[in-house]
């Protein structure tokens, strides 16, 4: 645990958080990984937006928020994963509030799988032990 543990709670997916939740996940992927950097951005955003949107409404998927403890309307971090929580699709956290735990507590206990990748999600795939890239899981 970390001394940030009781600033925030983890919570539920609501869809007032949708747009957030895309734009940030959008922007991680493409200005964090440098394949899909290569695609002109306005060609990828317009069509991976569809994709992050199939995935959102996925039964699926789960998505869990970490929020402020006194004001749940505001998104330090949320975490995509697989229903059987095996995989993770993506982890996105403020970067005014990373490295205090929040993201680790975002994430299953023993995920299998890791679908989306980007340059500091893979330095944090080698501490998932077992974990292997796999976007088609």
């Amino acid at each position: 645990m970390s001394d940030f543990t009781g600033l925030y709670d983890v919570r539920d997916y609501r869809p007032t958080d949708r747009s957030f939740v895309l734009a940030t996940f959008l922007r991680g992927l493409y200005y964090g990984d440098s394949w899909f950097s290569e695609i002109p951005k306005d060609i990828f955003m317009e069509n991976y937006k569809r994709v992050v949107e199939a995935l959102l409404n996925s039964p699926n998927v789960v998505v869990k928020v970490a929020c402020l403890k006194e004001d749940p309307d505001v998104i330090l971090g949320y975490s995509i994963l697989s229903s059987d929580l095996k995989a993770i699709a993506f982890v996105y956290v403020k970067s005014a509030w990373r490295k205090k735990g929040i993201g680790r507590s975002l994430l299953p206990q023993f995920p299998i799988a890791v679908t989306h990748l980007t340059a500091l999600g893979k330095s944090l795939l080698s501490k998932l032990p077992g974990a292997v890239f796999n976007p088609f899981y």
